[in-house]
Formats: C-alpha cells, sequence, structure tokens
C-alpha cells in the first residue's frame, strides 16, 4: 500500500476498534477472512487490537458461492466459543458474520460482531466510513421510535415499486456501527435502521434499480412480484434476472421476502456497490432468503440478499417514514 492508505487503513482500524467495538486489554479477538479479503484491512486492525493489549487471530476460510454463503468451517466455529470479538471480513460471502453459530454465540456468550463482509479497503476508509457516527445513531433513534408499533407497511417509488406488507412479529433495530456491549451487532461502515416483515406476508412489486448482492448494479432496472412472501417472478435486466434466479433455483428459501432497511449514512457513495449504497441516506433496501434471529421468521436460507432502490417512499399505519429518498420524521 502507499502510505497515505497504510494510514487510512489504521486510522479507521482505531476507530473500529476504541470507539465502535471498544476492545479490551486481554480480550479474544477473531478476525476472519478469506482468499479475496484485502489483506491490508486484516494487518490494520490487527495492529491495533495489539496496541491495546488484545489478543488477535487472523483467520482464513474458503470463498463460499451464494449456496453455502453463510457456513464457515468447524474449525473457526470451534475457536469462536473461546472469543469475546468477531470482526467479519470475508469478502465472497457473509459466512464469518451471520452463520448461525454467530447468532447462537452472540445471545448466549454475549460475543460482539463487527460486520466487514462483502467490503474492500476503499469501503474501509472512504465515504460511509467516515460518517459522524455519533450524529447517525441519534437520527436512528429517531426513526426506529417514528417506526416502531407499526403493523402495516408500503413501499413505493418513482421506477414502480408497489409493495405492501405486514408488521409486528419484530420490532425496527438499529445498525450504525456501533457494537461495544455484550452481544452487540453492527457493520462498517454503517447506518441503517431495518425490520423483518411478517413472514408469507409481502405482496406487490419492488424494482431494484440500485445494486445487490452478488449481482451487483443490473444494467436496467430489474422487477421482481410478489405474492404471499414469494418471490414469483422476476424481468427486467436479462443479466441480473438471470443471475437472481439462478441463486433462487439453488439455494431453498432465497426467494423469501425478508427486510427492509433505511439508509441513514450522508456520507456512502453511489458505486454501485450495494455494501456502500444500501447504507445512503434515504436508500431503501430489501433482502431476500433469510430471516431468522431478529427478523423474526422461519426460513433459514443460505442468503439473505440485499437489493438497493432509488427514491423510494415508506409509509406505515403510524405515518410517513420517507419521501422520495428524504426523511419525513
Amino acid at each position: 500500500m502507499a502510505n497515505s492508505k497504510i494510514i487510512d487503513a489504521i486510522k479507521s482500524a482505531e476507530f473500529v476498534v476504541h470507539k465502535l467495538l471498544a476492545v479490551k486489554a486481554g480480550e479474544e479477538v477473531v478476525i476472519v477472512g478469506d482468499p479475496d479479503t484485502d489483506i491490508e484491512m486484516m494487518q490494520a486492525l490487527a495492529g491495533v487490537i495489539q496496541g491495546v493489549g488484545a489478543e488477535y487471530n487472523l483467520v482464513i476460510m474458503p470463498n463460499r458461492p451464494p449456496e453455502s454463503s453463510l457456513t464457515m468451517t468447524r474449525f473457526i466455529e470451534k475457536g469462536l466459543e473461546e472469543a469475546d470479538v468477531l470482526l467479519g471480513l470475508t469478502k465472497s460471502s457473509g459466512a464469518a458474520c451471520y452463520s448461525a453459530v454467530v447468532e447462537r454465540l452472540r445471545k448466549g456468550k454475549g460475543l460482539r460482531q463487527l460486520s466487514m463482509v462483502m467490503r474492500d479497503l476503499d469501503i474501509l476508509t472512504k465515504g460511509g466510513a467516515t460518517a459522524d457516527y455519533d450524529a447517525m445513531m441519534q437520527e436512528a433513534q429517531r426513526l426506529r421510535e417514528a417506526w416502531s408499533g407499526a403493523k402495516k407497511i408500503h413501499l413505493t417509488s418513482p421506477a414502480g415499486t408497489d409493495l405492501k406488507a405486514d408488521l409486528g412479529v419484530t420490532e425496527p433495530f438499529i445498525e450504525c456501527g456501533f457494537a461495544n456491549g455484550p452481544g452487540g451487532e453492527a457493520a462498517f461502515s454503517d447506518g441503517e435502521v431495518s425490520l423483518g416483515v411478517n413472514q408469507g406476508s409481502a405482496e406487490g412489486v419492488v424494482v431494484i434499480d440500485g445494486p445487490s448482492a452478488y449481482i451487483g448494479q443490473p444494467a436496467s432496472p430489474l422487477k421482481l412480484t410478489f405474492k404471499a412472501g414469494r418471490l414469483v417472478d422476476i424481468s427486467g435486466d436479462m443479466r441480473a434476472g438471470r443471475a437472481l434466479k439462478d441463486i433462487v433455483d439453488k439455494v431453498e428459501g432465497a426467494d423469501n421476502f425478508a427486510e427492509i432497511g433505511i439508509g441513514l449514512n450522508p456520507a456512502c457513495r453511489k458505486l454501485g456497490y450495494f455494501e456502500e449504497e444500501k447504507k445512503a441516506y434515504g436508500a431503501i433496501h430489501i433482502a431476500l432468503g433469510r430471516n431468522t434471529g431478529a427478523y423474526g421468521g422461519t426460513v433459514d436460507a443460505q442468503v439473505h440478499m440485499d437489493m438497493v432502490f432509488y427514491d423510494g417512499t415508506v409509509k406505515t399505519d403510524k405515518g410517513l417514514l420517507l419521501k422520495d429518498g428524504s426523511l419525513a420524521i
């Protein structure tokens, strides 16, 4: 790395380790990557962790295709039993943070976790990584309060999104970078409030004109039709449509409508990369696939696939949350 990149990586690592995770001397920290992970990210984090007197463990697992994208190796799963903190940096999948084992350890043993999965060095040091996370947390708390207790939701967008769903099985939750208490969970870069819809209730159309996990930015909008909470038709951009259909055909439960999220990070950039764009201020993302844990469902699929659309409006039976991509609370 050039000197400026080294300095930026260390600066971000210090923010993550000291503030977002509050790593303490004597703690065991596990950093999980895969062959595609930017090794400089792992090295910067390890150096800062060592500097606070904690122990770091750098672990590389295999790349995972979508059909096994939430599965770690047994060796790592066993090792996490003794960990206090998990940093997930797998580039090809979300396996390092979103396996069922991690969920169990968070709830049962207080493992705290920060996801940098499917991200690169650029996202660690620029854009959404540079936001004011304290201010963003305050706005997230206002959005969660406005959303909490709603029973119905309606999504629309200029591109043609028109979808309704029932709410209430779970409450909205905040991901704004902070995972500094037992069982904490967040990401970096970060900034969103999201929740799972009641399983089987999503009805209508979502037009994806932003990037998606495993697919990227579609050349033209991708129209998804849902009935009784399941994806029943895909049309629009042919390349993206084929890629999505291939995942849905291979992965049981990948057709499930799992989540709605609203981004809050004003520093995120439009890069055609879903992990940056889904956190952008006013962006909406839905997710297909897994909806267990905080999402309140029973679909234990091997994918949780975020998909972004622009300039959306979000209404609930409590009131308007988002209007044409701007918060309305």
